[in-house]
């Protein structure tokens, strides 16, 4: 059975830095990103909770301090 891939618009792949090569499966519990380019494989768990090293996995640093966001009305 075929996997259905979904493709992640803009994302850049960290091994060969192309844009719009990454997509994402489900397999075996894990979610697994993929690139079509290089071949690049990431896979984490499924059930991997906000706030963990395992979710934050290739985020980045989080940043120190937060901002509030506000909308002005014209």
């Amino acid at each position: 059975m075929t996997q259905l891939r979904k493709f992640i618009a803009g994302a850049v792949c960290p091994s060969c830095n192309q844009v719009d090569k990454l997509f994402v499966t489900a397999q075996d519990g894990a979610i697994v990103c993929e690139c079509v380019s290089c071949g690049f494989r990431d896979v984490r768990a499924r059930d991997a909770e906000p706030g963990t090293a395992e979710f934050a996995r290739g985020l980045g640093e989080p940043a120190a301090e937060t901002s509030v966001v506000r909308i002005i009305e014209p």
